[in-house]
Parts: structure tokens; C-alpha cells; sequence
């Protein structure tokens, strides 16, 4: 089967290229630049030069597939010309919807953030939940935004497209930009890494990368048209994940618990002195608020419906581990 892809060259769309191609697909992949492709595998891939703003070159990269995975978007925690979030993350998947339509592809799935559900603030997250906070950040707004476009065009076009929410993704790095998360351990294990957010005590859930791989898959076999999937892990405090990180590298560094006040201090001042140097800031005011709630939340629906099985963290850490 011919399946287009954007994104591939991305941390998650690395993976899920290399385990398509395992399945005897035939990928056909939009990327910006050709040379960022070169760590992926040769046989079964067809690369497009473009990007989401191209319509000509997405229609092109689409012609003759079956499927479609949309990856592609900024997922930067600052930008400089804050309507890139809207640019490329709202307006591209539009642009992807449309060729869609156009070239009457089975199905669509949509890549998006568990993140637009919101914190678990006043009770787990699932898919039913209605977000009681304002958005923290504009990279969260705009896949809410896009979300809904793609919605949209499930109800009015007809569109067969299906919505995937990843939480903390980590793990092994194929090509692109290594998640948060998995930097997080690199620098941790390499004694770059020795602060806590707060007491330790907010909750994340962390899902290893081959189960949002598997997620979006079985979603693109199984999931109910104009559904939404959480793929998510396990639930754990910060003091809960460094304590596995610790029993797995076999490396206890002591670790500094911060306060907000003093997480605000630091990530003013680094977003000030990022900005003089004209580069992107590695954390924001922003970002600092939106670390400082519970993100708990539930992945039974992905479980139950698609069948999506959990990577413990403990044998995520692991495997990631062994491949830095």
C-alpha cells in the first residue's frame, strides 16, 4: 500500500516510517529538507520536497496513496513570529484535509497533543473531557484549533480521518529532534540534568515512542471515524520517574527541588538572553506554569478500543537507555 507521510522526519515520524516500511508499505514522505532525511531507510521511501504551506507539492507527494499520517507542525516552545503556530499548524493541516479530499484517500490520522485536553485539573484526562483552563501555551491552542478543523471536515466533507493525542513521548532516537523527555535522560545521565520542578509531586504520563507508533497504526486500522485516542503510558510524580531513571542508570545524582518562583527567575532570564543571542529560548515563562499542574491521564480508551498495549516506564527508561 502507498501511504503518505508528513512529519518523517521528525522523532515520532522516523518510527513510524521504519515500521511501515517493515510492513511492506510503500511510504511516500513530505519533507523540507532532503538531507534531513538521510538517516532514514532507503528502500520503500519516496521523498517529496516541500512543505505545508505547498499545496502543488502535497498534492504531488499524495497522488496514489491509500492513507495518510499528518505529523508535520512547530512544535517549538517559542517562536519569534508567534503566528507560525497558526501558519503551519492549522492552516498546513488544512491544506493536507483538502488534498486528502481530493485524492480520495481511505483515511487520515491526525498526529495532535493530549496536551489540548488540558491538565488534569479537577480529575483525569480522557477524551471527554472539557478543558477548564485557558491554553498555556500557543502550540497547544493552534493543534485545538486544528483538531477542530479536522473535525470539521469529518462532519461536513465526509472526510474518514481519526485524531491521535500522544502525552510525554521518550525513547530511542531514529532521526530529528529527540523529545523532551528522552533529552531529559541524556542530560540526567551525563550529570547535565540536577533540578526537580517544585516538591516532585506533579504528575505527567509518559508513553515509550513504539507505543505511540503502534497507536497511530492500529488507529488508522481500527479507530472510529472522527474519534480522538489518547496514547498515553503510565502516570507518574517527577519524584516517581527520576527514581526509576536513578534504579536504571544505576547513577543517583542529587537532584534540586525548585520552586516556581525560582523556575519563573530562570526561564525569564533565559528567554532574555536566548532572544540577545537571536536563538530559541530551551524554556519559557510559559512552559514554566504549564509544568506546574497534573497531567494525569487515562489511555483506556486507546486500550480497550484499539487494542494499544503499555510499555511500563521502567522497561521504556530501559530501552532508551541502551540506545544513548
Amino acid at each position: 500500500m502507498n501511504i503518505f507521510i508528513t512529519g518523517g522526519t521528525g522523532y515520532i515520524g522516523a518510527h513510524l516510517i521504519k515500521e511501515l516500511i517493515s510492513n511492506g508499505h510503500k511510504i511516500h514522505a513530505l519533507v523540507r529538507d532532503i538531507e534531513k532525511a538521510a538517516p532514514l531507510p532507503k528502500e520503500g521511501l519516496l521523498l517529496f520536497k516541500g512543505d505545508l504551506s505547498d499545496k502543488e507539492s502535497i498534492k504531488e507527494a499524495m497522488k496514489g496513496c491509500d492513507q495518510v499520517y499528518h505529523m508535520a507542525g512547530t512544535t517549538s516552545v517559542w517562536e519569534k513570529d508567534r503566528s507560525k503556530y497558526y501558519t503551519i499548524n492549522v492552516k498546513g493541516t488544512r491544506n493536507i484535509m483538502d488534498a486528502a479530499l481530493e485524492h480520495k484517500v481511505k483515511r487520515v490520522v491526525f498526529t495532535s497533543t493530549a496536551g489540548v485536553l488540558g491538565p488534569s485539573y479537577g480529575g483525569i484526562v480522557t477524551e471527554l473531557k472539557c478543558r477548564n483552563l485557558d491554553f498555556l501555551i500557543e502550540y497547544e491552542s493552534s493543534k485545538a484549533m486544528a483538531e477542530s478543523l479536522v473535525k470539521s471536515y469529518v462532519l461536513e466533507k465526509g472526510l474518514d480521518a481519526v485524531i491521535v493525542s500522544p502525552t510525554r513521548v521518550f525513547g530511542p532516537v531514529l532521526c530529528g529532534e529527540p523529545a523532551s523527555i528522552t533529552k531529559l535522560i541524556s542530560k540526567y545521565t551525563k550529570g547535565k540534568w540536577r533540578i526537580i520542578p517544585g516538591d516532585g509531586s506533579k504528575i505527567g504520563n509518559y508513553v515509550f515512542v513504539d507505543d505511540v507508533v503502534k497507536g497511530q497504526i492500529l488507529a488508522m486500522a481500527n479507530g472510529v471515524k472522527g474519534g480522538t485516542y489518547i496514547l498515553g503510558g503510565e502516570n507518574h510524580s517527577y519524584n516517581a520517574f527520576f527514581k526509576i531513571l536513578k534504579e536504571e542508570s544505576g547513577i543517583d545524582y542529587h537532584l534540586i527541588k525548585t520552586n516556581v518562583g525560582l523556575q519563573l527567575i530562570f526561564a525569564h532570564l533565559n528567554e532574555l538572553y536566548a532572544i540577545l543571542r537571536n536563538k530559541k529560548p530551551a524554556i519559557t515563562t510559559k512552559w514554566v506554569h504549564r509544568c506546574n499542574y497534573d497531567w494525569e491521564v487515562s489511555p483506556n480508551k486507546a486500550v480497550e478500543e484499539l487494542q494499544l498495549k503499555i510499555t511500563p516506564l521502567r522497561e521504556g527508561i530501559k530501552k532508551t537507555l541502551k540506545s544513548l
